[in-house]
């Protein structure tokens, strides 16, 4: 299975030179309905999925490797970059970065929720790379549904016209169901999902989930063998 991943992912990889495969935003939402212990299993959870060996295999194999940052948001005006910009290609990197991960505290207290903000400031992120990547993601988790800020689907469109895509970690059981809202209004871009989870003490094994599918897109048209508490939809 990993030497059919990684032949598929080297098939996906133009002849050229490029900076990197991938370019990576992972947006942590750090909203109030996201509680201290919720964040640290969050933060803990994506450490823990980076740090997989079928993870850190396919960074490896990427040509280049991959660039990655970290930023965390919650309502109107309050997003920040607590990690820059990171390139990731062997392992020691991604643990460098990991370590680097699981100390940064949440950077706001009962906040709001404004995707829409959210993806405004990771869209902004890709501006300070010097040199662009073959493909930019941005990776926005959530467990509910925007109540600030503009309005999300005009946005999302903008942000994906540029080429970016938009995938979802989405939280699922509040009410309204955040997932229908991600499905409609958030996720945007070639081969955009949602991967659900519905706790976040299963965080780690969603995160990793979509990595994989985020580091070879070809792995959206391969059975992973889907639990049955993960839902994941194409857009």
């Amino acid at each position: 299975m990993k030497a059919l991943v990684l032949s598929l992912l080297l098939a996906l990889t133009p002849a050229g030179s490029r900076a990197c495969e991938l370019a990576l935003v992972i947006a942590l939402d750090v909203s109030r309905s996201v509680d201290k212990f919720e964040y640290v299993l969050m933060r803990n959870g994506i450490g823990q999925a980076l740090l997989d060996v079928e993870v850190t295999d396919l960074i490896a194999w990427m040509p280049g490797g991959m660039k990655v940052t970290v930023t965390q948001w919650g309502g109107a005006g309050q997003q920040r970059q607590p990690i820059a910009w990171r390139r990731l290609w062997k392992r020691q990197s991604v643990i460098e970065f990991v370590e680097d991960l699981i100390e940064i505290d949440r950077g706001f207290w009962h906040a709001e929720t404004s995707v829409s903000e959210a993806l405004l400031h990771a869209d902004l992120m890709f501006h300070q790379l010097e040199y662009p990547c073959r493909r930019q993601v941005i990776d926005v988790s959530g467990d509910g549904i925007s109540n600030a800020g503009p309005e999300v689907n005009p946005i999302s469109d903008a942000v994906a016209a540029k080429g970016v895509t938009i995938n979802g970690l989405v939280v699922a059981g509040a009410r309204p169901d955040p997932v229908v809202y991600y499905l409609s209004e958030v996720i945007r871009g070639p081969l955009a999902f949602v991967e659900v989870t519905y706790g976040y003490d299963d965080y780690d094994r969603a995160m990793k989930r979509k990595l994989l599918r985020e580091l070879a897109p070809s792995l959206s048209l391969l059975d992973l063998g889907t639990p049955p508490n993960a839902l994941v939809s194409e857009h």
